[in-house]
């Protein structure tokens, strides 16, 4: 079965060109550092499934990387300054992720000059090899502006615990997203629940109400269950897919990566096509707060 996923992603690759990259931000909502966990987690179940991917950290600290034993010594931020290439900043994780940090770069991101922003492009889209899917691991700026990656990616998907406060900031990133940036559609991810039945029920009121209020289309991407064996492979810096591949958290992450690989294709281009929108969604943010 392995060698089957594995020729259908290397033909999809040739579908699609040799540097077409799927981009996809992760948005949490409620639970500090779940962001991190399951962006890492499907990223390595993507792996299993032959795919290349990069994980992108939008916050300061390399959350991902850094829960997995992995210490980078450069970030996006370095780049930009051209203290390094982007090739010294990505860093080489479990499955063959590599792992990469924004730093601060995502706060100058809206006063690049035009030169800044093609070199930056230029950077990424020779970046070898090229991967097939960037996960984003999309953080709120600290003046709670939203994520730039959110506003970016060609797939966006809302990270929601089962709590009550992190259910109505879900319903407010949404309400930001289609009223301000007309996005129309995301999927959402249900975490640390215990029962399918709690996972659905926090997406059917997240439906019902974004749907009579809102009109966006959400769209279920699934559910991971509240499992120690995440915490557990944590601390042996490992995937859980790879630690304990019998656990329940094990199980979920594997359907949730069966699921993105079966989205269609939203006609994305480069690494550096990913890379300008990031610029421009951060001008257009840094606009929106100006108002």
């Amino acid at each position: 079965m392995s060698e089957v996923v594995l020729d259908q992603a290397t033909g999809l690759r040739r579908l699609l060109g040799a540097g077409a990259v799927r981009s996809v931000a992760f948005a949490s909502c409620g639970g500090a550092g779940q962001g991190a966990t399951i962006t890492a987690n499907t990223a390595f179940a993507l792996a299993r499934r032959g795919s290349r991917v990069c994980v992108l950290d939008e916050g300061n600290e390399g959350r991902g990387a850094a829960r997995f034993g992995l210490r980078p010594g450069y970030d996006l931020a370095d780049v930009l300054a051209r203290d390094c290439a982007l090739a010294e900043a990505v860093v080489d994780g479990p499955e063959g992720v590599r792992f990469l940090a924004a730093g601060n770069v995502v706060e100058r991101l809206a006063r690049m000059s035009f030169e800044e922003e093609q070199r930056f492009a230029r950077a990424f889209s020779a970046l070898d090899p090229v991967p097939d899917l960037l996960l984003a691991d999309a953080h709120a700026t600290a003046d709670g502006d939203l994520p730039r990656a959110a506003l970016a990616a060609g797939e966006l998907v809302v990270v929601v615990c089962g709590a009550a406060a992190a259910i109505t900031e879900a319903y407010a990133l949404m309400k930001r997203l289609t009223w301000d940036f007309a996005r129309r559609r995301c999927h959402v991810l249900v975490s640390r629940v215990r029962e399918r039945e709690r996972a659905e029920a926090v997406f059917g009121n997240l439906w019902d109400t974004a749907a009579r209020y809102l009109g966006i289309e959400l769209q279920w991407l699934g559910w991971i269950p509240d499992d120690e064996a995440v915490l557990k492979a944590e601390r042996l810096h490992q995937p859980v897919i790879g630690a304990f591949p019998d656990s329940p958290a094990a199980r979920a992450f594997r359907e949730v990566a069966e699921t993105v690989s079966t989205w269609p294709y939203a006609g994305e281009t480069s690494f550096g096509g990913f890379v300008q929108r990031l610029v421009r969604a951060s001008r257009i943010a840094a606009l929106d707060a100006t108002h």
